[in-house]
């Protein structure tokens, strides 16, 4: 099917379709959804230094975290791994209010927008919260349990999950506006781009999804299945699959140019699976894989700038905040890596593991462990060094 896509809406649109999403206030001290924009593109507003230390930590008993936090207002909005979803205040870590639910767990990350929190859980049920005190607006059973954050666009919730589902739901009341369905699990959050859903499905292709209607506009087979969530630049689409093959798809133009690969990558030594979303932005598009690496690739073409190896495998997502990369380790081990060279600028090891993924707001580096531990780290005055 050919897709035409209004290219000039992804590139000036970009702050419009960001905004819709962030709360009154400064961009800074905000990441609303899980790879903080409608692009997913896994960069931060806001800068750290190469000196962070440790401003507090948070420490949940007989639980873990695997969902990434998301922020709005300065408050901190997560849930663990049993029962309960949390308000932390960035500023301190000292707890605003904590709610539990009736086996529940979550593994998903939340979005955040208007004084309402939107977060599924384990038993497949996604949960309009209140960011007052965590009060229940409504809630709804989904068709299968769901292992990503939802995204908001417009006046709707558009959220994926294991039965190979996207559904659209309203804001105010979670009635359901459409669904797409796949022959597999969809286990990547829908990125947006110029009006389009974009999907990578464990059935081994690319769907690019009309947001406002459910309606297919286009496929594109790729090498293998794949749960990543894409992340979405100037006009392409950027992911990795099972098989280790990192792809770049030209979305389609006014031209009506059809979507389709303009490259893809794999390491010659490795093909272990690449299960992160990536972080893209116009310098390079970074990554990390199975195999116990990072890359980062150029997203003009897909050469390789540089490749960093660590200790062990990366499940959680990295970032992209000013010069830094960072990312996460399984062990537990936080890198904030130079964007030009991958040279290691400060390293952390915290023991337990990360599976959710790094968030940078206002300065500060954010990160949840499957020990029950969030984490807090900020940038340090030489003098404190």
């Amino acid at each position: 099917m050919k897709q035409r896509f209004e290219f000039w809406l992804l590139v000036a649109g970009a702050g419009l379709l960001t905004s819709m999403v962030l709360a009154d206030g400064e961009v800074t001290n905000h990441w609303p959804l899980v790879r903080h924009d409608l692009h997913s593109s896994g960069v931060a507003n806001s800068t750290l230094s190469n000196n962070l230390g440790l401003q507090w930590k948070y420490v949940a008993e007989d639980t873990g975290f695997e969902a990434t936090a998301v922020v709005s207002d300065g408050i901190i909005y997560i849930g663990d791994t049993d029962t309960t979803f949390y308000a932390i205040r960035l500023a301190d870590g000292k707890s605003i209010w904590k709610h539990s639910f009736e086996m529940a767990g979550f593994a998903a990350a939340a979005a955040v927008q208007n004084g309402q929190i939107y977060v599924s859980d384990y038993d497949g049920l996604l949960w309009c919260l209140s960011t007052e005190d965590g009060h229940t607006l409504w809630s709804v059973q989904l068709e299968a349990e769901s292992y990503v954050g939802p995204i908001l666009y417009k006046e709707s919730v558009l959220v994926t999950n294991d039965a190979g589902i996207l559904t659209s739901l309203s804001i105010r009341d979670g009635q359901q506006k459409w669904k797409y369905q796949i022959d597999a699990p969809l286990r990547c959050a829908p990125t947006i781009a110029a009006g389009q859903a974009l999907l990578a499905g464990c059935d081994g292709k690319l769907h690019i999804v009309d947001a406002d209607t459910g309606v297919l506009s286009a496929t594109l087979p790729i090498d293998g299945p794949t749960g990543s969530t894409p992340a979405a630049n100037q006009g392409r689409a950027f992911f990795g699959t099972e098989q280790g093959t990192f792809y770049a798809i030209i979305l389609g133009t006014l031209s009506e140019t059809e979507a389709h690969i303009a490259w893809t990558y794999h390491d010659p030594q490795r093909r272990q699976s690449l299960r992160t979303a990536a972080a893209v932005d116009s310098r390079l598009v970074v990554y990390g894989s199975q195999g116990k690496m990072i890359y980062a690739l150029d997203p003009s073409n897909g050469k390789l700038r540089w490749k960093v190896a660590v200790k062990s495998r990366i499940d959680s997502s990295p970032i992209i905040a000013g010069n830094q990369v960072v990312c996460a380790t399984v062990k537990g081990r936080i890198y904030l890596l130079d964007i030009q060279t991958g040279a290691t600028m400060w390293e952390y090891d915290a023991g337990g593991g990360f599976v959710g993924s790094p968030i940078v707001v206002a300065g500060q580096l954010i990160l949840g462990n499957t020990d029950g531990t969030l984490y807090c780290f900020k940038s340090q005055s030489p003098k404190n060094h």
